[in-house]
Parts: structure tokens; C-alpha cells; sequence
């Protein structure tokens, strides 16, 4: 069984007690104690007898001094104490009170590598290593590495780092790690990645798992409304990222599969490359020939895209009807490709522009659309939309489009959300159009309406507003 054991980082025996008993009192089943946190590490360490199973963790190079503290730890109530593999102190001490563990900060290496590493930690104490994973082929590496310890019978404690391996946190019963390590709070978190007890307490054993995958994901606000919803839903759920490169995208189903995943957002850029990899698309997304909801189902996983639904609503907001209206569409991606889906069934007249010319001619054969040539396009829009990453945060700072094409008359809708203020938006604003509208409003209703295809419930949207604004503020 997995024990949820709450890091201890204090500066002073004082402030370790109450910890400790904060700790205690949210339900921690184990405590890591961080003595290299002390400036000066007590005289008592009486606070290591706290009632649950301790673990006391030194890292120091000073080894004669670190091996004078163990021993004072283990007769002061400490269960276990943590030497990394490289220690020359990891066989000075019974093997059955030691935890040997091995870091990795930059990496996760191939299954047969961390097993290797694994057999050289048991024969010290019980192990433990952790990696930096960085996406589905990392997480795919640390789950069938634990299924073949799992087959062992024997402790084991293995973590993913980052952002990309807080899944591996939220698994780690299913995983079979002995300890599930969190902070007592979000500010004295002590790896990356590492969620806090009381959401671990919160989450429980079986919660549900949704996530979102691109490529990269540093400008993505959905893990904050998506956990909001969540609560406010009263669901033991959590939203996580996994970024996965191009060559990774094969693997997402396996990934989906094997972390239990109820469902996915897809972004920029594999909107239309995670097509051939579902069991059934659903109309909506076909006739937009790309997905950004899968839905793991008992049939299989299903491929739905909900952006339409957000480019619709946005349009709503703002009393913009597109029949009969000349629209320009910035972008030949599956974002592009869900605005000409909805605006051609809407009645629109479509253009389309692209930087790359023959990617708009294609996406424009497909929609009956006018190609046009950066170039030549002329203020003779009554809508344009931004469906490029031109702008977001990571990306160019540029707006896509001259300056030229706007008038007093024209709805500009960039559908990036970071920054608020695109460069698209900003010169459209200074040239005085009829009303500029960000990604706020699609993000949301995409957002809803997945939320909604994964746990059956409309979540509360106001909430979701709530957290996308806490998190520009």
C-alpha cells in the first residue's frame, strides 16, 4: 500500500514540530524529514519519534559528520534513513533501516537501464530513484519498470519528476511505490513536479485523471481551470500535462491506457496527427478534420472537437453573425481547420492566408475557401480570425497579418489567450475596428464542453473564469 509521506523542510526543531503535527493532522502516513534544511542540524532529534513511519534524509559531502547524524536518527525513532547510491556510507548500515536512492534530474532512462539501477539499490536497502520525465516515452519507460517490480513482492519507491511526471504522483498506488512524496505546502515543495498532501489526501486512491498533450506546452492555462472545475464539482480529479514531440504522439494511446486517463485535450500542433490513432471521430471533428478532445470510452477512444463550439460562442459574445460575411482565416492547422468547419457551415464567404501559400490552398480546396497570398490580401474582411501561434507566449512575437486589412467594420478574433493582448489584437485596436476578442471565451467553452464529454456534468464555467483570471493576474 501506498503511504502519502509529506516532506518536512524546517529551519529549526521549533518549526519541525509544528510542521510535523500539521502534517499529522492532514492525514500524512509518512514523514521525510529534510535535515540538510537545518542551518544547524539539533542536538535532539527526538521529533523523528512523531508517530508515522520517518524517514530522515541528509545530503551532505561530509559523510564521517552525515554518518554520526544517521545513527543518532535511527536511535531517536527514525525508520529509515535516505543515502543516495554514490554515498560511501549506503552498506554501514542495516539494510532493512536504509532507503538507497538514485536521482536523476535531467532524464528517464529505457526500462531495462532503471531496472539495472534498481537491482544495484536493493542490495543496500529498499530503493528508490527518481527521473525527470519529459513525456510518453518516459512515462511508458517508468510504468513498465513498475510493473516488473511490482512482480517482485519486495518495497520499491519510484517517482517521475516535472510536470510531465506529476501523473506518476497521482498513480502511485497503481505504480506499487511505498511512498507517495508531497509537500506540506505548494511554496516548500522539494522536487519538481511534487503535488502537495492535501491534494494528495483530496485525490485519494482512484481518482479520475484527465490531461492535455502538445507540443510544447509552457503557454497552456487549462490544468488551472480544468482543477477548479473539478473541485467545484466536488470529483476527485486532477488535469495534468504531457507534452509529447511529434515522434511521440504514436504512444499516446498506450499512455492513455496504462495511466488510466478519462480523457485528453490535444493541442498545437497534433490536432490532426492523433486522427489515425482513435477508434471513432465524431462527426463535428471529421468534418473539421482535426481533434482536440479524446474521450476514453469503452469502446475505444474517441475523437471530438470541441474548439468549434468555442469559436461559435466567442462569435455569440460579441453579436458577430458570419453569414454572408467575408472572413478571413489566419492558419492552415486543425485550429484553422475547426474555424472553416463552423464558419463554412455557417454561411461565411472564406478566405484563408497562410505563410506556407500551398498549405492554404489545401485547406482551402478542401472548405471550397479562396487562397490568398500574404501579400495581396486587402482590407475586405467583415470577420479575421488568428488560428497561428503567432504571438502566444513561446512563440514570435509578430502579428500575422498587415496592418492594412483592418477597418472600421472588421471583428478580429485571435484565438490565443497569453498574452491578452496580442500583437494581432494590439494593431487592430489602433487602427479602430469594430471590436477585437481574445482566446478567453473559446478556451472556456472548449474547455466546458470536454469537461463535460469526460466526467457527464456541465462544470461550473464561472469557476473556471475564476481561475484562468487568477492566473493572468
Amino acid at each position: 500500500m501506498t503511504a502519502n509521506c509529506a516532506v518536512i523542510v524546517a529551519n529549526d526543531e521549533r518549526e519541525v514540530r509544528t510542521l510535523s503535527g500539521e502534517a499529522i493532522s492532514k492525514g500524512a502516513q509518512a514523514l521525510e524529514f529534510r535535515l540538510d534544511s537545518f542551518p544547524v542540524i539539533p542536538a535532539d532529534l527526538s521529533f523523528l519519534s512523531c508517530g508515522v513511519t520517518s524517514v530522515a534524509t541528509l545530503r551532505s559531502p561530509l559523510d564521517e559528520e552525515r554518518k554520526e547524524i544517521f545513527l543518532r536518527a535511527l536511535a531517536s525513532g527514525a525508520a529509515y534513513i535516505d543515502i543516495e547510491s554514490d554515498s560511501v556510507l549506503r552498506n554501514q548500515f542495516p539494510k532493512d533501516q536504509v532507503i538507497c536512492s538514485y536521482h536523476d534530474f535531467e532524464k528517464t532512462p529505457a526500462e531495462n537501464e532503471i531496472l539495472a539501477i534498481f537491482e544495484d539499490l536493493e542490495s543496500s536497502g529498499i530503493p528508490k530513484a527518481a527521473f525527470m520525465v519529459r513525456g510518453p516515452v518516459d512515462l511508458l519507460a517508468v510504468w513498465n519498470a513498475a510493473s516488473v517490480l511490482r512482480e517482485k513482492g519486495t518495497p520499491f519507491i519510484l517517482i517521475g519528476m516535472g510536470a510531465a511526471g506529476e501523473i506518476t504522483r497521482i498513480r502511485a498506488s497503481e505504480l506499487g511505490s511505498m511512498l507517495n512524496y508531497c509537500a506540506l505546502r505548494p511554496e516548500l515543495a522539494s522536487a519538481p513536479g511534487q503535488i502537495t498532501l492535501e491534494e494528495a489526501e483530496r485525490l485519494g486512491t482512484d481518482p479520475q485523471v484527465t490531461a492535455v498533450t502538445g507540443y510544447p506546452l509552457t503557454h497552456t492555462f487549462s490544468p488551472e481551470i480544468h482543477n477548479a472545475a473539478f473541485k467545484a464539482a466536488k470529483i476527485r480529479g486532477r488535469y495534468v500535462k504531457i507534452p509529447a514531440s511529434p515522434e511521440e504522439v504514436r504512444l499516446i494511446p498506450d499512455v492513455i491506457k496504462k495511466y488510466r486517463i478519462s480523457g485528453m485535450n490535444v493541442t498545437i500542433p497534433h490536432k490532426e496527427s492523433v486522427i489515425p490513432l482513435l477508434k471513432r471521430i465524431d462527426p463535428l471533428a471529421e468534418s473539421a478534420g482535426a481533434v482536440n478532445t479524446i474521450r476514453n470510452s469503452s469502446a475505444g477512444l474517441e475523437g471530438y472537437n470541441t474548439d468549434i463550439l468555442g469559436i461559435a460562442a466567442s462569435l455569440a459574445s460579441v453579436e458577430m453573425d458570419p453569414k454572408d460575411a467575408n472572413v478571413l482565416i489566419i492558419g492552415a492547422g486543425g485550429v484553422a481547420k475547426a474555424a472553416a468547419a463552423y464558419l463554412k457551415a455557417a454561411g461565411a464567404h472564406l478566405s484563408i492566408t497562410n505563410r506556407t501559400y500551398s498549405r492554404a490552398e489545401t485547406l482551402a480546396e478542401i472548405f471550397g475557401a479562396l487562397a490568398v497570398k500574404l501579400e495581396d490580401l486587402a482590407p475586405d474582411y467583415q470577420l479575421i480570425l488568428n488560428a497561428t501561434p503567432a504571438g502566444m507566449s513561446g512563440f514570435e512575437h509578430c502579428s500575422p497579418v498587415p496592418n492594412t486589412i483592418f477597418t472600421k467594420d472588421t471583428v478580429v478574433m485571435d484565438m490565443i489567450y497569453d498574452p491578452e493582448v496580442t500583437p494581432l489584437l494590439a494593431a487592430a485596436k489602433a487602427a479602430g475596428v469594430r471590436v477585437c476578442i481574445n482566446g478567453k471565451t473559446m478556451l472556456i467553452e472548449q474547455a466546458s464542453a470536454s469537461f463535460t464529454l469526460w466526467m457527464g456534468i456541465t462544470p461550473d464555467k464561472s469557476t473556471m473564469i475564476k481561475a484562468f483570471e487568477a492566473r493572468t493576474a
